[in-house]
């Protein structure tokens, strides 16, 4: 287990993501067996109190979450996660064919511009679309002339964009998100980037999505975000 302050406000780190950084601010991040707890100077009393000596098979414990969340709570803030986050490359990721009766168009941020973001809350979430969608792959599935699901990957840090996908319910179940998602990260990594792929743990239809698109399991996150976000 390492304990490591962060300064609030925007860093050169290449893999850290574009958005600013609130003023209270907490992650656990568990890659292979360590785990890193980081948090901003004012919480990090309270932090190190929780976490120093935790184990890593425990860093994630329901008991150990719950106190997270209500701390941070006296600050307007709530934990998310855990998350479990999966990558690729240009080794792994498999093609996946368009189902029949559909078809698939890879462009830019114009895909969607028109597009109500709350019928696509992961492909177009708040904090991408604050950041105007700039750069941003996307790709889109028609089926009878109307949008059925959307895949984007925005240009959220330097070396990893995170894809997003949302698939109309009445079209799951055909491969249709694995299709979107094997082509939106060809393109990033045509890019040279390296395209991540997050979902909540309990969440297994996602994750197989993933999984049949060549992402596999590379990390498991919690943060805290404002409550307002």
């Amino acid at each position: 287990m390492h304990l490591s302050e962060v300064t609030p406000g925007e860093t050169g780190d290449p893999l850290k993501r574009r958005f600013p950084q609130p003023e209270q601010s907490l992650a656990i991040t568990a890659i292979g067996v360590g785990v890193v707890v980081s948090a901003t100077p004012k919480w990090m009393p309270w932090v190190s109190e929780l976490f120093r000596g935790v184990e890593p098979g425990d860093a994630f414990n329901l008991e150990l979450l719950g106190e997270t969340s209500m701390r941070v709570a006296h600050d307007s803030c709530r934990l998310y996660g855990p998350y479990l986050y999966s990558i690729t490359s240009s080794l792994d990721l498999r093609a996946r064919q368009t189902p029949d009766g559909y078809s698939v168009e890879l462009g830019d941020a114009a895909l969607v511009r028109s597009l109500d973001p709350h019928h696509w809350p992961n492909a177009l979430p708040p904090r991408a679309l604050r950041q105007d969608l700039n750069g941003t792959i996307t790709a889109v599935a028609v089926h009878r002339q109307a949008i059925v699901g959307v895949a984007t990957a925005p240009e959220d840090s330097d070396l990893l964009w995170q894809i997003g996908l949302d698939v109309h319910a009445d079209h799951r179940g055909r491969g249709l998100g694995a299709a979107l998602t094997s082509r939106v990260a060809a393109e990033v990594l045509r890019q040279g980037v390296v395209p991540y792929y997050g979902t909540t743990v309990e969440n297994v239809i996602s994750r197989r999505t993933a999984q049949s698109a060549g992402f596999y399991p590379y990390w498991t996150a919690a943060f805290t975000k404002a409550r307002a976000e």
